[in-house]
């Protein structure tokens, strides 16, 4: 969908719900947690509310520097902090639930190359303690807390050579760790007897078992704190793990179910989760429930005031329509503003952020007014521009985001639908 009209933005405030405001956590975790420094230069700042910028401003100019791992660029260690000092210093009172800043030479979106970025996100709940972090990686584990009072869904698969490890963000499989055992086949080779070289074989494992057990409960329950596990992997091994009462007391409370797979590297973690979707179906909290069940109701009426795809629920939006719009997390569409340069007209298409790449030459296509090909390009999350149209007549957004029945309905019509105040003409 393409439409060209002269550039404006909107400025609407918008009361915006949970499951919006854990959704578009979720989405800036998942960006900032792929995002990887060579050297120690990315700066991770947790400020509580009502803290002193000055003291923040002195607690950053005393830290220890971005340091070089590699024969890296000076200028480029020192850009951050001066930055991040400079961003501290134009903030006035930090917000109710204090703030987290980000700051490092990252690319901010799928549109633009790699350069010095300050990233601040107003969390959803209270930031209780004070934190800042040089590294390679972002500091995101305090984010990640805050989406806790959903269900936490750790997967893992074994066999007798690796064993996989990922937490469910979303709809997106994180992969968190993958160890190699070792391990020989069970064919002995190079003279030994059969029974000794099983006997060695089984102390192997053995060993291994107990390596996966320890990776399992630092990524499950000290990094993550999972409240469901699903444990996947071909042949017996997996059983053997855990009839072995490897595994630690509290991962076993909350194994869910167990899979054949084809292997155990990160594609076993998607087909233990795809074999265990009718386990997962009551994952949904009860007001998500009750939402899709009153979609339904409507949708099975002749008249209901209820509609479904993304079109129809765009144009019921922008009519005043709707009152609350629904979308699942994994719809994958983004709205591409590309503004010209030389006049000024905007252009917005919305895609598939998938098919980016195939879509270049669409994209960039020159300015149907004046032919200009120098576009200042923003991506949104189509969640921001249901709650844009949304705002303008004071209607909802809600999004489903766990692993249940109730989304499987919503995403078997496209992912998007919505309930009507009233049904126009």
């Amino acid at each position: 969908m393409v439409t060209e009209k002269p550039a404006h933005f909107l400025g609407c405030q918008l009361a915006t719900s949970k499951s919006v405001k854990q959704h578009k956590l979720r989405k800036r975790i998942a960006w900032l947690s792929a995002k990887e420094a060579k050297d120690k230069e990315f700066l991770s700042l947790y400020i509580p509310s009502g803290a002193s910028i000055d003291q923040v401003v002195d607690t950053v100019k005393n830290a220890p520097d971005c340091k070089a791992e590699s024969n890296a660029n000076t200028e480029r260690l020192e850009a951050a902090p001066k930055q991040l000092l400079q961003h501290l210093k134009q903030k006035g009172e930090i917000p109710g639930n204090g703030v987290a800043v980000f700051a490092g030479t990252f690319a901010a979106s799928a549109f633009e190359g790699e350069r010095l970025n300050i990233e601040e996100i107003a969390p959803p709940e209270p930031i209780t303690a004070y934190l800042y972090e040089v590294g390679n990686h972002f500091q995101l584990q305090p984010l990640r807390e805050m989406l806790r009072d959903q269900k936490t869904v750790g997967i893992m698969a074994l066999d007798a050579k690796d064993a996989s490890f990922g937490l469910l963000v979303g709809e997106q499989i994180e992969l968190i760790d993958n160890i190699s055992s070792g391990v020989p086949g069970k064919t002995g080779k190079g003279g030994q007897s059969q029974r000794r070289y099983e006997r060695e074989r089984d102390m192997e494992l053995t060993a291994f078992f107990h390596r996966v057990a320890e990776h399992a409960a630092k990524a499950f329950l000290e990094d993550h704190q999972v409240t469901v596990l699903l444990v996947g992997g071909p042949g017996s091994t997996k059983n053997d793990f855990l009839k072995g009462d490897f595994l630690n007391y509290q991962l076993d409370n909350v194994l869910l179910n167990t899979v054949d797979t084809k292997s155990a590297d990160k594609t076993a973690l998607r087909e233990i989760l795809g074999k265990s979707t009718e386990f997962l179906k009551n994952m949904c909290g009860p007001e998500e429930k009750k939402i899709v069940e009153r979609l339904l109701t409507e949708l099975a009426k002749s008249s209901g005031l209820a509609t479904y795809g993304f079109d129809p629920v765009l144009k019921a939006l922008s009519s005043g329509e709707v009152d609350v719009a629904l979308v699942t997390d994994d719809t994958g569409i983004i709205e591409v503003v590309a503004v010209c340069k030389r006049c000024g007209t905007e252009r917005t298409n919305v895609v598939d952020e998938k098919k980016i790449q195939s879509m270049h030459d669409i994209l960039f296509s020159p300015c149907k007014n004046c032919g200009g090909t120098a576009f200042e390009i923003v991506d949104r999350d189509i969640v921001d521009v249901l709650e844009d149209l949304a705002s303008q007549t004071d209607a909802r957004v809600e999004v489903i985001s766990s692993v249940s029945e109730e989304k499987a309905k919503l995403s078997a019509l496209g992912g998007f639908a919505a309930l009507l105040r009233y049904r126009a003409n």
